[in-house]
């Protein structure tokens, strides 16, 4: 009985991972759910903004160290083009992820920028190499978040736009004299889900969000958490309790 049991969950663990996306993946669940967390608080800094208010960012150390535990050091980043426009440097950057056999996987490329810093009252730089290091983290960095890496601090602006569009469909009536749909309530999981993420926490022996995270090794933002992340978390529990 309990093999069987343990069978049922291990493919129900299955179906979950299949629903995470529309084609089968190259990652794993635990992969998926490692790279899409929210950014743990200690690892997001704030510095001001050239056009006013502050901007949150992560490091590149933070990046490597997500990118080293998801793959297992299988990756690459190359530089494929650099310059200078002015008072600042570019580079071409490229993320590759490799399988066992160190064939790649997947490619990301972006663009990265820093300013050049010069000497104290010249227009000499003061150490060219440096600048160019800084644009190499952050087209790394951007290359990243379009894996998913930080891509709750790198996507805000763009999460920001569709909290702001939305408001016009909460407040005002729809024209029926019915309450106008919510749009954002869709991408956040429900209690439902939650609830089914507690009970098979409860059925390990766990019973706190704290006890959930050191389980399944990551950081999870309980009020903010997203569907597709509800659905990564129920997975990676069940291969761990089936595992168990």
């Amino acid at each position: 009985m309990a093999k069987t049991k343990a069978l049922v969950k291990a493919q129900e663990a299955r179906k979950i991972t299949k629903k995470m996306m529309l084609i089968p993946g190259l990652l794993k669940a635990q992969q998926l759910l490692f790279i899409t967390q929210q950014t743990p608080a200690e690892h997001i800094y704030h510095r001001p903004g050239k056009g006013g208010g502050t901007w949150d960012y992560v490091t590149g150390v933070y990046v490597k160290k997500i990118l080293n535990y998801t793959f297992g050091w299988l990756w690459d980043f190359e530089i494929k083009d650099k310059g200078r426009e002015g008072d600042l440097v570019w580079v071409q950057g490229r993320l590759t992820i490799k399988n066992k056999k160190g064939e790649a996987m997947i490619v990301k490329e972006q663009f990265g920028r820093a300013d050049v810093k010069f000497k104290k009252n010249t227009k000499i730089p003061l150490d060219y190499g440096n600048d160019l290091k800084a644009a190499a983290t952050d087209a790394l960095k951007k290359c990243a978040a379009e894996l998913g890496i930080a891509s709750d601090i790198y996507g805000k602006e763009e999460f920001k736009e569709i909290q702001r569009v939305d408001k016009k469909f909460i407040s005002p009536e729809n024209g029926n004299g019915k309450p106008a749909e919510n749009k954002t309530e869709k991408l956040f999981a429900s209690e439902t889900e939650k609830e089914r993420i507690k009970k098979i926490a409860r059925e390990m022996g766990i019973n706190t969000i704290g006890g959930i995270e050191r389980k399944i090794g990551l950081t999870i933002s309980w009020k903010s958490m997203t569907r597709t992340q509800a659905t990564m978390i129920l997975a990676a529990l069940l291969i761990k309790q089936v595992k168990k």
